[in-house]
């Protein structure tokens, strides 16, 4: 079956499908209720969104139920064809890759794609124990873009997403505008000090800031309080945070 199936359908359009089941399974009514419920903490009708790895859209059609304006960054031919599919002109698809600066990169896809990635350093410690059951391919080369050429071209979002599988870092190194709120994936402890380098760059240009985080898909904060940069980056260290294993930190802009 499988055969026949690559036969029909190409090696290509096999693996995306290998991966896609779970992304369906996450779009239920009841995920996106409780994903707009989260946005809608801090996303207001007509405000802009910037969505960076969008993959297959499973942050967008909550961040349109809210009424944002989103911008999707995909650099992956097969996700952004879907993203096209799915949601037309009601978003702004960018067909490139985020990082410090306009350039050509190695991108290296993956037999799954949430988990394709630009960095080799991010690849080389996941594939020894989380993601151990899964190879990548020889690179393509992708072009690169910044945020803030994005920022210049569509405006200043209130809110940008970061999902780029260990390119975190590089994809800030871009930003030098102050943004209301950010967050990027995290992974630990293989990222731990990654992840404290991304908002060490942020506060670079955005200095009063506050930190908060959700633990896998739970869209929710886990803290009750938001805790300052240093608080923060402390209780990354303990052995609380470590096990959380992944999810997202949430950087807001203090007023």
């Amino acid at each position: 079956m499988k055969k026949v199936l690559k036969f029909i359908l190409g090696p290509k359009i096999v693996k995306l499908l290998r991966g896609l089941t779970p992304n369906l399974q996450e779009e239920s009514e009841e995920v996106i209720k409780a994903r707009q419920r989260f946005y809608g903490e801090f996303i207001k009708p007509k405000d802009l969104v910037f969505d960076v790895g969008a993959n297959l859209g499973n942050r967008i059609r909550p961040l349109l139920n809210i009424g944002a304006r989103v911008v999707a960054v995909e650099p992956q031919k097969e996700c952004y064809t879907i993203l096209k599919k799915k949601f037309g002109n009601t978003i702004e698809i960018v067909p490139m890759g985020l990082g410090e600066k306009e350039e050509t990169k190695d991108f290296f896809i993956a037999d799954s794609h949430t988990i394709s990635s630009f960095s080799e350093e991010w690849i080389e410690h996941v594939k020894k124990e989380r993601f151990k059951n899964y190879t990548w391919a020889k690179p393509i080369k992708i072009k690169m873009t910044t945020l803030d050429l994005l920022i210049e071209r569509y405006g200043l979002p209130k809110f940008i997403k970061i999902d780029v599988e260990g390119y975190e870092l590089e994809v800030l190194k871009g930003l030098t505008y102050v943004v209301d709120m950010i967050s990027f994936e995290y992974t630990v402890p293989e990222q731990t000090q990654k992840a404290k380098d991304c908002i060490s760059q942020i506060a670079k240009y955005n200095p009063e800031i506050e930190c908060n985080f959700s633990i896998g898909e739970s869209m929710q904060f886990e803290l009750n309080g938001w805790r300052s940069v240093t608080d923060f980056t402390n209780y990354m260290s303990t052995e609380e945070f470590i096990a959380s294993g992944f999810g997202d930190i949430y950087i807001r802009r203090i007023f």
